[in-house]
């Protein structure tokens, strides 16, 4: 493969131009083996002055491979920041990736697949821009809608065979025409730049702002489950000061308490949105378990053995099994985070700068710029209470309505013997298995989970114990005896909880308010899947408070969109995973 010219930062006015800025966003359409940003990344890390986080958006025709065996080109670049990058980059197909390195302060989406058609799934603006010339006059102004005015551009004017593709002369009129300057002084070789400047007034439709808040202050996050730590934890890392307030005395009270669940894909014939939705929120999930929890005690990147409906199997790599409770606090542990139990919030009211949030007794809990609503099924007597100025979405008001809880009941036990032909990995299907999960009294098994609208049928522990055993017979026959029979022979405990399901099974992440930017949002109906959608789901909502470069494509975005339109499917027609 033929190297993108070599990039001269200085060209475009970096790392001197990111300076006191808390993000930066770079958009680079000829990604390729990744060697430009890993540059720009070790750029970022030398910098006493970087901003505190940075967005780069890569977009690669096909998946990048880097094999760091052979040796990285630049020597300039750490070997262990190469390692991490390639670490992230294997069975990655056509689409969005989200990618997180440096502690999450630097965020990697990869695009792979056609540029043009890419570039119109996002709705940022960059700060720098990196590219190649094209002779298109609609990729050029293409281009130009992912630049704000005074945004930096290099463009490389190599083709992969190395002979120019378009003239020096006859480049500029077409970047001109697209609103494009290129710099009075000589270019750097194979390569122009400039800055993005155009004569006329840039249409400020061209990237959502109407819930945009560009200055950090203060945050409320409604909820100690999987959905608001998750959400703390981002906002967080974007220099928010997070107060997390929940009913109960400690974090994941609810069912994000399980002992241990499954994060795995979704698989559809036809790759549905749940199924593209829930492989990008595992991966993402995954990265922030392995840098914030103990392998093998935590979590375990162990890949999951999928049972299907026809008698076949699929295999997949990229899945877990974790304990939530523990990334819960470990999200909660961030720098800026506050958490505040045994505090019911009762009441949202709205004043000239925010939210002030109230208890059953009338006693003022704060005022906060921004409130996250990611308290499930309580978030439904929070919104009948809100004045219906402030929720001019009646198709919202209805979805929140139509909020079901399910309740599930897992079992799960330590072995009294040795099992012969257990799976070494966990086994998903209609139920789950989980062999090997550590404790502090032994080894331990999971199996289940029980998906039962009706309380009192759920309240009857010991039948759902005997439905998961049930279903465990047949999802995982062993031959020569009885699992489930033999299962129970040992300490066998239930845990249940109640999961807060959406009318379509997708969860509902936006802003309460739709016509002004009132700083309500809304995170809520994450399902059985909660695991696969909570750090995407967050990542989501951040993105759009901040104009960010969202993690999924924008089409993909509208079916989490809390004000997408209502499909009302039945319950019963879907069976819920028992993954997660």
């Amino acid at each position: 493969m033929v190297q993108a010219s070599a990039l001269d930062l200085a060209a475009i006015g970096l790392p001197d131009a990111w300076g006191g800025w808390d993000a930066w966003t770079v958009l680079d359409t000829d990604f390729r083996d990744g060697q430009r940003f890993l540059n720009l990344w070790r750029a970022w890390q030398r910098d006493p002055r970087r901003p505190r986080l940075l967005h780069y958006v890569g977009i690669a025709s096909v998946a990048p491979h880097m094999d760091v065996h052979d040796g990285v080109p630049d020597c300039s670049v750490p070997p262990h920041n190469a390692q991490a990058l390639a670490d992230q980059l294997p069975d990655r197909g056509p689409g969005f990736h989200r990618i997180l390195l440096s502690q999450a302060q630097v965020s990697l989406t990869l695009c792979i697949g056609d540029a043009q058609a890419l570039l119109s799934e996002h709705v940022f603006q960059a700060d720098t821009l990196l590219c190649v010339t094209t002779a298109d006059k609609w990729a050029a102004q293409l281009l130009a809608r992912r630049c704000k005015r005074g945004t930096r551009f290099w463009m490389d004017t190599t083709s992969q065979n190395r002979t120019p593709v378009a003239s020096k002369i006859a480049q500029p009129v077409l970047l001109q025409a697209a609103g494009f300057e290129l710099d009075s002084t000589t270019s750097p070789l194979n390569a122009l730049c400039g800055t993005f400047n155009p004569r006329w007034d840039i249409r400020t439709s061209r990237t959502p702002s109407q819930h945009v808040v560009h200055t950090p202050g203060r945050c409320a996050v409604i909820g100690a489950g999987i959905a608001g730590a998750s959400i703390a934890h981002a906002m967080a890392l974007r220099g928010w000061q997070v107060t997390v307030i929940d009913q109960e005395a400690a974090p994941a009270a609810g069912a994000s308490g399980l002992p241990a669940g499954l994060a795995v894909p979704h698989v559809s014939a036809d790759d549905n949105p749940r199924s593209r939705l829930s492989r990008n929120g595992t991966r993402l999930l995954m990265q922030h378990a392995d840098h914030l929890l103990v392998r093998g005690q935590d979590w375990e990147p162990s890949g999951v053995l999928e049972r299907r409906p026809d008698g076949g199997a699929l295999w997949h790599p990229q899945a877990c099994w974790i304990k939530p409770a523990a990334l819960v606090k470990a999200w909660l542990a961030s720098p800026g985070v506050t958490f505040v139990g045994n505090t019911k919030i009762a009441a949202l009211t709205a004043y000239s700068g925010g939210w002030t949030l109230g208890d059953p007794m009338g006693q003022d809990l704060g005022t906060y710029a921004v409130v996250v609503v990611a308290n499930a099924m309580g978030c439904a007597a929070l919104m009948q209470g809100l004045e219906s100025a402030h929720l001019t979405e009646p198709n919202l008001r209805d979805k929140v309505a139509a909020l079901q809880p399910i309740h599930g009941t897992l079992s799960y036990g330590t072995y009294a013997e040795v099992l012969p032909g257990l799976p070494v990995h966990p086994v998903n299907g209609n139920g789950c298995f989980i062999p090997h999960v550590p404790s502090a009294t032994g080894e331990q098994w999971l199996a289940g989970s029980t998906f039962e609208p009706d309380a009192l049928v759920a309240s009857d522990l010991k039948a759902q114990h005997v439905a998961n055993m049930e279903r465990l017979r047949q999802l995982l026959p062993v031959d020569g005896f009885d699992l489930a029979d033999t299962l129970d022979r040992g300490p066998v405990g239930q845990w249940s909880a109640t999961r807060c399901v959406t009318h379509d099974r997708l969860p509902l992440v936006g802003p309460i308010e739709t016509t002004s930017g009132s700083g309500l949002w809304l995170c809520v109906g994450m399902g059985a899947r909660g695991l696969s959608f909570s750090a995407l789901c967050a990542e989501l909502l951040v993105a759009r408070l901040g104009a960010e470069p969202l993690p999924v494509e924008f089409s993909l975005s509208g079916s989490l969109d809390a004000n997408r339109a209502q499909r009302l499917r039945l319950f019963a027609a879907d069976p819920s995973p028992a993954g997660d």
